[in-house]
């Protein structure tokens, strides 16, 4: 069997650390032995991860580094005990956010075991990917590109160094692979697309084990999925969603998730009167019953690499508005099974309105999504090209 271990951070409610879970499920279990190493514990998606992977906590299970330093100090583990107080300091006073991944790189040990394939898989610029290259041995070690590097550029510039020492690459679009290039042309060998992995009869199955929408509304539902976030752009929806009331459209917005821009959302909520309109709902680990559910579905985000989203929209044969981020024409060809606009509350109102009134093109795109193949569990097989 092929000895793999993937490095993450936390299996929060998000798009990258669903589809780690959808690459996970997808990994036959006779033919890999699966260790996730994550930074910390606990996550609502902990428990989505297959039970024959094992996981591990890099940091371990204490609760603070005083507990660490002395959990060592009883076992004997003098040097280690000395390595985690000193980084520990150094990393608190880093001036930067990369000073402080390699002092807690440094903190923890090089792993004793050597696999076959080791995986960053998280963010461009962010600790799995210096952990995976300065603390674990294998044969071939491979990053994963969520994201839209062009938004990290000052971020990735003293990563530069590792993605050179890469064997492999991955990107989850073809336009996340192009603005990868555009920053790293000498990388373009060891650089490929590897999709995230969508299993439409999974999600299918997904919709009959928890419930969705029980409001009883009678209008129309129009549905964002993601962290609540600037990236994920749901602070433009309170003003479209005025313009839409203003239309007289009988309409809600729903939102799923949660993130730091909760509290924001809120006030604007409160602010603007649509308590009755702008509905949080919050985590579900369980969101494909809502997306079945829905009406419209809208990614208003201000960049993404592939959005995961939008492609379990599409795959449930959704009308969908999306805004033009790196990704998004891979996935929607505008007027034929989807709309794009920028970034931009006039556009994103017309196009919204357009779609909740002209009920012909919603159908349009609902039949043109069903001759789709959103289904993209083959992508799995290009991880042995790891291997050769």
């Amino acid at each position: 069997m092929k000895k793999v271990v993937i490095v993450t951070r936390k299996m929060i409610m998000g798009g990258i650390e669903k589809a780690l879970i959808s690459m996970l499920e997808s990994m036959p279990k006779d033919e890999y032995d699966v260790t996730v190493l994550v930074m910390a514990n606990g996550g609502e998606l902990i428990e989505g991860i297959p039970s024959h992977v094992k996981v591990k906590c890099l940091y371990g299970n204490e609760k603070s580094t005083i507990e660490k330093v002395w959990n060592n100090i009883k076992k004997g583990n003098f040097v280690s005990s000395l390595r985690i107080g000193w980084y520990t300091n150094l990393a608190k006073n880093a001036k930067t956010v990369y000073e402080q991944e390699m002092y807690h790189s440094k903190m923890l040990p090089l792993l004793d075991i050597e696999y076959d394939l080791a995986i960053a898989y998280h963010t461009p610029a962010s600790f799995p990917v210096a952990y995976v290259m300065n603390n674990i041995k294998a044969k071939t070690k491979a990053a994963w590109i969520h994201s839209d590097v062009s938004q990290y550029k000052r971020e990735l510039q003293p990563y530069k160094e590792f993605y050179q020492k890469y064997d492999k690459i991955f990107c989850v679009s073809k336009f996340a692979l192009d603005k990868f290039i555009e920053m790293y042309p000498n990388l373009k060998e060891k650089t490929t697309v590897f999709y995230n992995i969508i299993d439409e009869r999974k999600l299918e199955t997904m919709t009959v084990k928890s419930e969705g929408f029980n409001d009883q509304f009678n209008g129309t539902r129009i549905l964002t999925v993601g962290r609540l976030t600037s990236q994920k752009g749901q602070d433009i929806i309170p003003r479209i969603l005025i313009k839409l009331k203003a239309q007289g459209i009988n309409v809600k917005w729903y939102c799923l998730g949660d993130g730091e821009k909760r509290s924001e959302l809120q006030n604007l909520i409160k602010k603007h009167n649509l308590e009755e309109y702008f509905i949080l709902l919050g985590i579900k680990n369980n969101p494909y019953p809502y997306v079945k559910e829905c009406d419209v579905y809208v990614q208003p985000s201000r960049h993404e690499g592939y959005c995961i989203t939008l492609a379990e929209a599409r795959a449930f044969n959704k009308p969908i508005v999306t805004t033009d981020f790196v990704g998004a024409r891979e996935q929607i060809e505008h007027g034929e099974n989807g709309l794009i606009t920028k970034f931009d509350e006039k556009e994103l109102f017309s196009a919204i309105k357009v779609l909740i009134e002209n009920v012909n093109l919603r159908y349009k795109f609902e039949n043109n999504l069903k001759k789709e193949n959103v289904n993209t569990t083959s992508e799995i097989k290009k991880l042995n090209d790891c291997f050769r």
